[in-house]
């Protein structure tokens, strides 16, 4: 009985010494689980920090400096007909919109006046001259003094100067085209009692056009007579030649700027006077240039830069714009034939940046 109680005894004990354990135990082994859990993984190896870019290898190219500009087609010669004097009108003799020839008689104003006026001085100047070739034999055989013979001379010079002037005033009764041309609407009918402030049509010589348009100062330089220029007008797709007949002697003040003419032929009449046009014209060409894609350009405060590779890594470079377009720009300073330029991935650059390229143009 004794020997049971110690046994009960020593059971109990090694039951109390176990639960102690466990209570001290258990938490370490739910924390090292949990700790396991939160724990990150082992940090992977560092990635390669190489910028993905596509590149430009920079080549040799023929530039062409051009100049793109809007202007307005003029006929080569345009006048409004008008009346040197108040008369009426009596006759048209060309239909309005009709192409006339120089010289063609195109309005006629009534003259009767004129007339009787000249019909009375010519037979005044057929008796002066009747009494000039008496008074001038008279005069060699003495019969009259030379007083007496310059009287009658002078008399008849005078009639046939009255007779030139009423030449004269006749022909202000005739408009007659001044050049070869088309005549514009009529604005006058017959019978219709005109003054030279009245306009009765317009005449414009449109066998050729003048294309006016203006650059600005800093190509006043580069203009030259005989420079062909080539245009588009709205009304029309095909493109026109030209060529420069001359340019304003000074800028305008109020927008520092060159006005130029330029010529080109309109026999088949598609160039319309007071219509516009789309100028382009070749300033100069570079033989040696250097272009690159617009996008390769960063804005700075002094102008531009772009980054070029060197060596792997980005490099990069303040560079001296020219001539641009839509998709490319011409580098004056700061580049070299067979330099590659970077395009992609700018904002991700700086000097010194590794650079992976994929693709070359």
């Amino acid at each position: 009985m004794k020997t049971s109680s110690l046994r009960t005894r020593s059971l109990l004990a090694g039951a109390v010494t176990m639960a102690i354990a466990l209570f001290f135990v258990t938490p370490k082994l739910f924390s090292n689980q949990a700790g396991s859990e939160n724990r990150q993984p082992p940090a992977s190896p560092p990635a390669d920090n190489r910028v993905a870019a596509d590149a430009f290898l920079v080549k040799r190219e023929t530039i062409t400096d051009e100049l793109q500009t809007t202007g307005t087609i003029e006929a080569n010669q345009e006048i409004d007909l008008v009346s040197e004097v108040a008369r009426k009108l009596v006759r048209v003799y060309e239909r309005e919109g009709s192409y006339v020839r120089e010289g063609a008689l195109l309005f006629k104003f009534d003259d009767a006046d004129l007339l009787a006026k000249k019909r009375r001085i010519a037979l005044q100047e057929k008796l002066a001259k009747l009494d000039e070739n008496r008074f001038r034999e008279l005069l060699a055989t003495e019969a009259v003094n030379q007083q007496e013979y310059d009287k009658v001379l002078t008399n008849l010079n005078v009639l046939q100067a009255e007779l030139a002037m009423a030449d004269v005033e006749l022909a202000k009764t005739q408009i007659r085209a001044p050049f070869a041309g088309k005549l514009g609407l009529r604005r006058v009918d017959v019978g219709a009692y005109v003054t030279p402030s009245t306009v009765l049509s317009s005449l414009d010589d449109v066998s050729r056009v003048e294309v006016n348009f203006t650059i600005p100062e800093k190509y006043a330089s580069e203009v030259r007579p005989g420079q062909p220029v080539h245009f588009t007008t709205e009304n029309s797709r095909r493109p026109f030649v030209g060529q420069i007949r001359a340019a304003e002697s000074k800028l305008e003040s109020s927008t520092r700027s060159l006005l130029v003419k330029a010529v080109s032929e309109n026999k088949d009449g598609k160039l319309v006077p007071g219509s516009s046009a789309k100028i382009a014209f070749v300033l100069h060409v570079a033989q040696d240039g250097i272009q690159v894609p617009t996008q390769a350009l960063i804005p700075t405060a002094k102008g531009y830069s772009l980054f070029r590779l060197n060596g792997g890594k980005a490099q990069r470079r303040e560079v001296k714009t020219g001539s641009r377009t839509k998709a490319t720009v011409q580098i004056l300073e700061g580049l070299s034939i067979g330099d590659t330029v970077l395009t992609t991935n700018l904002l991700r650059l700086d000097t010194g940046v590794p650079v992976t390229v994929s693709t070359v143009n």
